[in-house]
């Protein structure tokens, strides 16, 4: 559904009966009085085209580019379907809305005029009439989900706990290391004899951190990494993140000890442990808000497809297959 909701306003064309009566041409759907052309689809299509070529791997662009085609009907008919629904239970779009939506969007990009907007909007191939029916449809899409379909502000902490104890393994966090770190960088092309010396340098600085002297002084001291105005406080990593040597060195460390000297490509590494933390199912409180979005994107792919057979079985639908192509 996603993909259906930003389409609307990336760039689909939905013609309304007074702009079909101007064309001429084969018509390939019709959903009520509303119909879809034969160049509306074509454009359609070669857009989808387009961007299955600029964001899709070389090997994959015919796969995806057929399922792009046999789908596109269906998704073209679903937008007239929610159109002829708004019109059916008295859903439109005022001009003070698209004005209001007009000025979020300036807002959100720091544009601060009209003529600037409008400059925009060309650079993107797009006319203000264009662009202003775009938002338009996208606006009254979204007013007939809110009012038909369910939101996940309804699902109840009961559902939602249901399916936290269903699939709670899923959800499973990886054992995990709260770390402070000290860098030596070696650099490129470093004789043994330079490598040897920050080696030596590593060695007792990390001697120094182990008589229970203060780390993150240390790291300021010392560090060459960015950390270092931290104090070298990284935050917590999982096991498996790290290089391997500093992996192995850190989940082998007990908490509250200091780790290394590692050597990487990078340089020396120092590493405080300062919390191990064990591999554990995270509280249902925790993950709660997770669980509601999750649940929800899943429960409104279900209700979507239903609400639109359901619309489909109301209207009246006719595709034209021999006109398609």
């Amino acid at each position: 559904m996603k993909k259906t909701v930003i389409s609307i306003l990336a760039g689909l064309f939905l013609w309304t009966p007074a702009h079909a009566a101007e064309l001429v041409e084969a018509v390939v759907a019709r959903v009520g009085d509303r119909i879809i052309t034969r160049s509306q689809y074509d454009a359609r299509l070669r857009g989808g085209y387009a961007e299955v070529e600029k964001t899709v791997p070389p090997a994959e662009v015919a796969a995806r580019k057929a399922e792009y085609r046999k789908n596109l009907i269906n998704e073209m008919l679903s937008e007239l379907l929610i159109k002829d629904r708004a019109d059916r239970i008295g859903l439109a779009v005022s001009p003070n809305e698209i004005k209001e939506a007009i000025d979020r969007l300036k807002q959100q990009y720091g544009i601060d005029s009209d003529e600037k907007f409008n400059e925009s909007l060309k650079t993107s191939g797009l006319t203000r009439v264009e662009m202003e029916g775009r938002l338009r449809d996208t606006l009254l899409t979204n007013k007939v989900f809110s009012r038909e379909l369910r939101s996940r502000e309804q699902l109840t902490d009961r559902e939602l706990r249901d399916r936290f104890e269903r699939e709670k393994e899923q959800y499973r966090l990886p054992e995990r290391a709260r770390l402070r770190e000290i860098i030596l960088v070696v650099p490129e092309n470093a004789d043994q004899s330079v490598v040897a010396s920050i080696s030596a340098k590593a060695q007792r600085i990390a001697e120094t951190a182990r008589t229970n002297t203060d780390f993150a002084a240390l790291a300021k001291d010392n560090s060459q990494s960015p950390s270092k105005d931290q104090g070298g406080d990284i935050g917590t990593v999982a096991r498996g993140e790290l290089l391997p040597a500093l992996d192995s060195a850190v989940f082998n460390a007990a908490s509250g000890s200091v780790a290394g000297p590692v050597q990487t490509r990078a340089g020396f590494h120092i590493v405080k442990v300062e919390e191990r933390l064990p591999s554990e199912t995270p509280s249902f409180d925790s993950i709660k808000d997770q669980l509601r979005k999750e649940a929800s994107d899943e429960t409104f792919q279900r209700d979507y497809k239903s609400y639109i057979e359901r619309l489909r079985k109301e209207a009246y639908v006719q595709v034209y297959e021999d006109r398609l192509g």
